[in-house]
């Protein structure tokens, strides 16, 4: 058995609710997003046109050897005092009137089955145990940092994992716990294990599509959502937001942070709560914060040797990174006009000619009937995604 760590744990007085525990190419519109009413208004500002930064990965500056113990803290509630969905019931789209068109949701596709998992639902439970395809998964999301990540809930020995919530955060980040065994710590930011008998084992991201209700339901009609009504909470628990004013802008965290807003140069380059698409690969991170991408983007980058495309559509607050690798070819895109009215815009290699919806799918030319591979990352506060990886590199 590997060796269990002492954790000090400093409980904060909370006042309202306890919470959670390479060169670019772009094809880009003008002006910034649309705020969603469920999400951080991340545009640029009115008169400024946005702008890449354009900032390589740098090594360091993360929390990932050793991890720092000592700064976990009590969120303000015990373990499971949230708490995590599993298996829960699930709804057609044409049954789920608790959400509005604009409510942002976690949306997956495995094996040819979709679902929706509703910031509402994050707010309230913040993990939920699924299985969606026939493979099990754990979809988890911080309303403090607005985190939103789905993990493979196979373990190691192929059996499943399921995961519940701690009570303890680290950077106003959830902390979650394996249920095998009941003491294993997952930050999910980070998704290493750090104290517990499964010290040191990571857990597997999945690909996820965060973007609004009303857009998932137009890429995927036969989607199911989770259901408001469940063993735990009926649907009058998921009618508001609970934190107030908190996704404003200029809204600091509600928790202290280390290193500080102030003290932590890359936190100032964006304000707190602006959406970040963030990206990593080991200990190399890449953001590409909403307000640097315009209203359309179509991006050719490569990180850390990974040759990716970021397909960008503000009004849905839609962001999604594929691989352009497709066999042993690289592929280089465009930003070019639909064919198909559920996407504004579609994507077309030079390579080929071929041209791509947003889902990655191959719709016309030479490799028709071919997909891209989606890449694993998530959508976080600006706060939050530099606050982790001080050195991340920035579109």
């Amino acid at each position: 058995m590997k060796k269990l760590f002492r954790i000090t744990v400093f409980p904060l007085l909370l006042l309202g609710l306890v919470a959670c525990g390479g060169s670019a190419n772009n094809s880009s519109g003008s002006v910034g997003p649309t705020a969603s009413d469920t999400g951080s208004t991340a545009s640029a500002p009115a008169n400024e046109q946005p702008q890449s930064i354009n900032r390589e990965p740098r090594p360091g500056g993360n929390f990932l050897d050793p991890f720092p113990l000592n700064q976990i803290i009590s969120g303000g509630v015990p373990k499971d005092g949230i708490p995590a969905l599993t298996d829960p019931p699930f709804l057609s789209s044409a049954q789920a009137s608790y959400i509005t068109d604009d409510d942002l949701v976690l949306g997956v596709v495995i094996n040819g089955e979709a679902k929706a998992y509703p910031h509402r639902i994050g707010w309230q439970n913040e993990i939920i145990n699924d299985i969606v395809g026939g493979i099990p998964i754990v979809a988890s999301f911080c309303p403090l940092t607005s985190t939103g990540m789905i993990f493979s809930g196979e373990g190691n020995d192929g059996a499943r994992l399921t995961c519940g919530v701690s009570g303890l955060l680290f950077n106003n980040n959830l902390i979650m716990y394996d249920r095998r065994d009941g003491q294993t710590l997952y930050p999910q930011m980070i998704f290493s294990g750090i104290d517990g008998p499964n010290s040191g084992s990571d857990l597997t991201l999945l690909p996820v599509v965060e973007t609004t209700w009303r857009y998932w339901k137009q890429l995927y009609p036969n989607t199911l959502v989770v259901s408001p009504n469940n063993q735990i909470f009926d649907a009058s628990a998921y009618r508001s937001y609970p934190y107030g004013s908190y996704r404003n802008l200029t809204t600091p965290p509600m928790f202290p942070i280390s290193p500080t807003l102030t003290s932590n140069p890359t936190s100032a380059l964006f304000q707190p709560k602006a959406t970040t698409l963030g990206i990593r690969f080991g200990e190399t991170a890449k953001a590409y914060p909403f307000p640097a991408m315009g209203s359309e983007a179509v991006i050719n980058d490569s990180v850390d040797n990974n040759p990716i495309v970021v397909a960008f559509y503000a009004r849905e607050q839609f962001a999604v990174p594929f691989s352009r690798q497709l066999d042993r070819q690289v592929l280089t895109f465009d930003k070019v006009a639909s064919t198909d009215p559920v996407f504004p815009f579609m994507l077309q290699d030079k390579e080929t000619g071929t041209t791509w919806n947003l889902k990655g799918e191959a719709v016309a030319g030479t490799l028709s009937g071919q997909k891209l591979e989606q890449i694993p990352a998530h959508n976080a506060f600006w706060f939050a995604w530099s606050t982790f990886w001080q050195n991340t590199g920035i579109y």
